[in-house]
């Protein structure tokens, strides 16, 4: 048993890590570690230094500041004795756990490893004295193949492929057959091939326990992925998280070192009915405000049209009351100077102050009787773009009177269309020339088939300078 061990440990080639690879390995675990301590070094995934020294030229100075953390941590001197795992294992596992490392870049110890894992080891050249001492040495015990594909695995040395071992084991096979069927030799050619056929024996021992192992590092392998893969995705989360943070204390956006989801909150936008419900609410609004301030300022001008037909009629009463007393006022002052005249006779004296109070009370029915009168006529023509009336008549002209208004005290009245033959026909004939300018109606100028025209309510006007001048224009509609 210990010599097949020692002849396995003699035949198998022996695997070491070299000052290179080991420089190698330094320096890539370094590129990653500063790149996960600052997220601002994107530059540094578009370089592949072999050596500290390489990666260190081209480096900004935050990353030489955050790589003196790094250099602190000394390198263990023993690794020549070390295999692909054990350096693997030292760079993304043990040296990670050194104090004074940044810990957004001890993050990075997942992305090393896959890193170190994709490189390769070279293996020195087999010991020559191996040949030798195997066939000097006895015929060992057939060993069974368990424990020493176990020894093998707990070595976990890197060999060649499965496909490889297993083309090499059909060959030897066949050379063993080959050698069985051949015609028998001497003693001496015997005692030769005896002792090759122990070799051959020896080397397909070990074939097989290579390919024991194999099987052993595939399962273990198979083992540890969905482990390594959720180790890796805890990590990702702790940097997105770490980035998240990041973000906010820094004002650039700065580039993403692994794949993230990207959530895009979509802003709430009304949608375009509900904007123009609103839009037709608030015109509607709007609209209504418009109307209603309309139809106030129409009834404050239909006050004020009011008013004024008022006042001008109270002024022209004023103006004859004012007028009528100043001639009473000089009849009595000479009815006075008649009565101190007439000292001798009393009755003459009584006589006047009856006349003057008869003649007072005449002017009073006379104003009585004013206020009371029938309101006069007046024919007025067309209204030119002045506002003014053309012509005012007492009586109707056929051809020139458009209009006839209605005034008590000849300041202020009221007109509406004349009813006549004449005054029809002109202004269905030319409505924009004889009826634009006093009246109003839906469509001023459709006069088709329209035989008469009918005032729906009249109009103002007020008499100044010496024209009759329009205030309010008259409401007109056309009928059949």
């Amino acid at each position: 048993m210990l010599t097949a061990m020692i002849i396995v440990a003699v035949s198998l080639p022996m695997y070491g890590v070299t000052t290179q690879e080991m420089e190698q390995a330094k320096a890539t675990t370094a590129l990653w570690y500063l790149r996960y301590a600052n997220n601002g070094s994107g530059y540094l995934e578009e370089i592949k230094p072999a050596t500290l020294d390489q990666l260190e030229k081209s480096l900004k100075a935050k990353e030489k500041e955050n790589l003196k953390a790094f250099k602190a941590v000394k390198t263990p001197s023993d690794y020549s004795a070390w295999d692909k795992d054990k350096l693997v294992e030292y760079w993304s596992v043990t040296f990670f756990k050194s104090p004074g490392l940044d810990e957004n870049g001890v993050i990075a110890r997942s992305r090393v490893k896959k890193k170190l894992s994709e490189m390769k080891v070279s293996a020195p050249a087999p010991e020559a004295a191996a040949p030798t001492a195997t066939a000097e040495m006895p015929a060992p015990e057939l060993p069974s193949s368990t424990p020493e594909g176990d020894d093998v695995a707990n070595q976990n040395p890197v060999l060649p492929s499965g496909e490889q071992v297993m083309e090499d084991a059909v060959q030897l096979e066949d050379s063993l057959a080959a050698t069985s069927d051949a015609a028998p030799k001497s003693k001496s050619e015997e005692k030769k091939e005896s002792n090759s056929t122990w070799i051959y024996v020896i080397v397909l021992i070990l074939l097989v326990g290579v390919v024991i192992w194999l099987v052993i590092f595939a399962s273990k392998t198979m083992q540890q992925r969905p482990k390594e893969d959720e180790d890796e995705a805890a990590e990702n989360d702790v940097t997105g998280a770490k980035r998240g943070l990041n973000r906010k204390k820094e004002a650039a956006v700065m580039p993403v070192i692994e794949e993230e989801e990207t959530v895009v909150v979509a802003p709430r936008i009304k949608s375009e009915s509900d904007l123009r419900e609103k839009y037709a609410r608030s015109l509607a609004n709007k609209e209504e405000e418009i109307a209603g301030l309309h139809r106030e300022i129409h009834g404050l001008r239909e006050e004020c049209l009011r008013l004024g037909e008022e006042n001008g009629r109270l002024n022209s009463d004023l103006t004859s009351a004012r007028r009528e007393v100043e001639a009473l006022r000089g009849r009595l002052k000479a009815a006075s100077a008649v009565t101190s005249a007439s000292v001798a006779s009393g009755r003459t004296a009584q006589t006047a102050s009856e006349r003057i109070e008869r003649e007072v009370s005449e002017a009073d029915n006379r104003q009585v009787q004013r206020k009371t009168a029938e309101p006069n006529e007046i024919y007025l023509g067309r209204v030119n773009n002045k506002g003014l009336f053309v012509r005012a008549d007492r009586q109707p002209v056929d051809g020139k009177s458009m209009y006839v208004l209605m005034t008590q005290d000849g300041y202020t009245g009221t007109y509406r269309v004349l009813q006549r033959t004449s005054a029809i026909e002109m202004g269905l004939e030319n409505p924009q020339h004889y009826l634009a300018g006093g009246c109003v109606a839906a469509d001023i100028e459709d006069t088709e088939d329209a035989t008469s025209i009918r005032t729906l309510s009249a109009g103002t006007a007020i008499f100044e300078d010496g024209c009759w001048r329009v205030l309010r224009k008259a409401k007109i509609e056309y009928e059949d």
